[in-house]
């Protein structure tokens, strides 16, 4: 897939002037702060209408973006057939640039026929929207169904177009019924058929 695709989400601001503009503005940076002490504000209209204003925490409003999208999910597919879904807490995006930046995400990656291969959760991550390479970042969790294998560490790489996931950071991989498996590297495809670790130890 080429080029930029529209994230769908429950809120998304574009940042212009001062102004969070979206479906809803909200006043800019400077005030975001004593809103996010706020929290969540909701304005009673009448006696039964309630009218929701949308914030965002400091940490959102420091981040240079051009969109912030508040909690959203994202297909990623190739020749019709979806292969990975991605459900993000929060993403940044800049007009110049074709990655994104995802917070509190989780991908499932499927195999052909629909199965479940494996599931990854990571504390943030990337994706490249013009090649769909995604990393995972931050106490990175891979589980694989089929064999209730679990792989922990601290940075995923995945390359759609060949299947491949790779990570230069130390890992634990725990099978059961099989002594932990530690290394300082790995790289395998996603059937763990060509499973390499480099450093390893148990």
């Amino acid at each position: 897939m080429k080029g930029k695709r529209p994230w769908p989400s429950t809120r998304a601001f574009r940042f212009r002037d001062g102004l969070a503009q979206g479906s809803r503005q909200v006043p800019g940076r400077r005030f975001l702060l004593t809103w996010a002490l706020l929290g969540l504000l909701v304005v009673a209209v009448g006696c039964h209408e309630e009218t929701e204003i949308a914030t965002v925490s400091p940490e959102l409003a420091a981040m240079d973006a051009d969109i912030i999208i508040l909690g959203g999910q994202q297909f990623v597919s190739q020749d019709g057939t979806t292969e990975v879904f991605v459900v993000y807490d929060t993403a940044f995006q800049w007009n110049d640039s074709v990655n994104v930046a995802l917070r509190r995400m989780e991908l499932v990656v499927y195999l052909e026929d629909g199965t479940e291969r494996a599931r990854v959760t990571a504390n943030r991550g990337w994706l490249d929207q013009s090649t769909d390479q995604m990393v995972a970042q931050g106490n990175v969790v891979v589980v694989v169904p089929e064999d209730q294998r679990t792989i922990r560490t601290e940075e995923l790489h995945y390359e759609p177009r060949t299947g491949q996931i790779w990570s230069d950071s130390a890992f634990v991989m725990e099978i059961p019924g099989q002594p932990p498996l530690r290394g300082v590297s790995f790289s395998s495809d996603l059937e763990f058929r060509n499973f390499q670790a480099r450093g390893r130890r148990q």
